[in-house]
């Protein structure tokens, strides 16, 4: 994709944004994006409303609607990244995201995961655009050009280092609850 088909997809995304509750199924692959309703509701995550929060692909189903539903933190992550940041506001405990897993692979308990889908449901818009071809490349020039606070990947964020913290604090905590 050239620098014009990135601001292209950029301002399609933009327009395309909707409550996650209203996102339509849409089959094959493409990008979609995740926007905060308002500032300062990942403090103290910095994040500028007028552009995404995250951005993601998929060469399958694109449907955001994977990542809100509850106890889809283990596979999600943005869920992931969502529920260490918010989980002493949400009141979350990290587990296991199954028996034997790595402690990165973590979760939140079920209660946890509908606190988490609830505020997401009600902080949260999202966008999303079919790609035929090559979403992945199209994804990464997306985060390289709009620099989403919660992409870890495909652009130098000066906030992982601390979005990190909050991970590695929700390892730790199952860590310490399956005794290791």
């Amino acid at each position: 994709m050239t620098p014009a088909e990135i601001l292209a997809l950029s301002h399609k995304l933009e327009a395309g944004r909707r409550p996650l509750a209203d996102m339509p199924l849409l089959h094959g692959p493409g990008v979609y994006a995740f926007y905060l309703v308002e500032a300062g509701q990942l403090a103290p995550i910095e994040v500028d409303p007028a552009r995404p929060l995250y951005i993601g692909m998929t060469d399958q189903c694109l449907s955001i609607r994977n990542h809100f539903g509850h106890a889809h933190s283990g596979f999600s992550t943005f869920r992931r990244s969502l529920g260490a940041i918010l989980k002493s506001a949400l009141g979350l405990r990290a587990i296991s995201r199954s028996p034997g897993s790595k402690s990165t692979l973590f979760r939140f308990t079920d209660e946890g995961e509908q606190r988490l889908t609830e505020w997401m449901r009600d902080s949260l818009q999202g966008a999303q655009h079919p790609i035929p071809a090559d979403a992945l490349a199209s994804e990464k020039k997306l985060i390289a050009a709009l620099h989403p606070a919660l992409n870890l990947t495909d652009w130098p964020n000066p906030q992982r280092p601390l979005i990190k913290r909050f991970r590695h604090a929700c390892a730790v905590e199952v860590q310490q609850g399956e005794g290791r």
